[in-house]
């Protein structure tokens, strides 16, 4: 059995939380990894709760499916319930809130202000590529030159390649903080 680590994002319709699992698969799969990343989502809206995952692995991944007990919970808007977002969060997981202070209602959580750096850095309050400067810098699961890597692949191939220096600035920004 190899090492299988499992991700969720959640967040609101317009925030990139698909776009957040698919820079950390990318970012994975350039370290070695074997990847997934999937999202989900019902009345597709600007505005909705939506959630993404992401898993990866030395070796081949056999398991398909929603992501229930994840190791690492992300959450872009920390107006979410916690009760929702954080579920299944294994003890020794890692919960990372995008938020400018820290909340009571998520009392275990690592806070980060994505959407302030992001801001600052990109003029636009997308937090979902900052935030990864912090979950990286936290979980050390790779080298922080692929997730670089990953950004600029998968920024320009969905069409944003003017996007990629700034994210990759407010990425560092956070890795830094």
């Amino acid at each position: 059995m190899g090492f299988i680590y499992e991700i969720r994002i959640h967040g609101r319709g317009g925030q990139g939380v698909k776009t957040t699992a698919r820079v950390l698969g990318r970012a994975a799969f350039l370290s070695g990894f074997q990847t997934q990343d999937f999202a989900v989502y019902g009345a597709e809206r600007r505005g909705a709760p939506v959630a993404s995952f992401c898993r990866f692995d030395k070796e081949k991944i056999l398991t398909r499916g929603y992501i229930f007990e994840p190791d690492a919970v992300i959450v872009l808007d920390p107006s979410l319930n916690p009760k929702i977002v954080a579920k299944g969060l294994k003890s020794e997981g890692v919960l990372l809130v995008n938020s400018p202070r820290p909340l009571e209602k998520f009392p275990k959580a690592g806070f980060v202000d994505a959407t302030g750096t992001a801001l600052r850095l990109l003029g636009k309050p997308v937090p979902n590529i900052a935030i990864l400067g912090a979950f990286l810098k936290e979980t050390k699961l790779f080298p922080f030159k692929n997730l670089k890597k990953a950004i600029k692949i998968e920024l320009t191939e969905d069409g944003h390649p003017e996007a990629v220096l700034g994210n990759i600035k407010a990425c560092e920004a956070l890795w830094e903080e």
